[in-house]
């Protein structure tokens, strides 16, 4: 499959899952995104699942929350090769915790970092 592609296979949408992530998951904060991650209870086809939320609680209209969402996935898109390789099944939520939307660039910077972080965490 494309690496330009986002495919169902690497979104998170079993509640059961979620669920199992935000009990379970371990946390930290790269501003200005909120990331959990865990090990997966099961052999995931991708490796890796992302769930991506944007508080409304912050940004009242769904278009604000659309566009977090769709700048958050397409950073993680551009990024995710490196981290891909050496990942064992994972379960990964970046949640978007500031008030004003930032650029695709800087979040680009921010979720290859959080990615490096989970990644040395996993490995000690």
């Amino acid at each position: 499959m494309s690496d330009n592609c986002f495919p169902k296979e690497e979104k998170l949408i079993s509640r059961k899952q979620i669920r199992y992530l935000f009990s379970e998951g371990k946390r930290f904060y790269k501003h200005p995104i909120n990331i959990i991650y865990c090990n997966s209870e099961v052999k995931l086809e991708r490796g890796v699942q992302i769930l991506i939320g944007a508080s409304k609680k912050r940004f009242k209209k769904a278009y604000q929350r659309n566009k977090i969402k769709r700048l958050l996935r397409e950073a993680y898109r551009l990024e995710r090769k490196k981290f891909h390789e050496k990942s064992p099944p994972l379960y990964i939520g970046f949640l978007y915790a500031n008030n004003k939307i930032e650029s695709l660039d800087f979040l680009r910077i921010v979720i290859k970092e959080a990615l490096n972080i989970i990644s040395q965490e996993i490995k000690s």
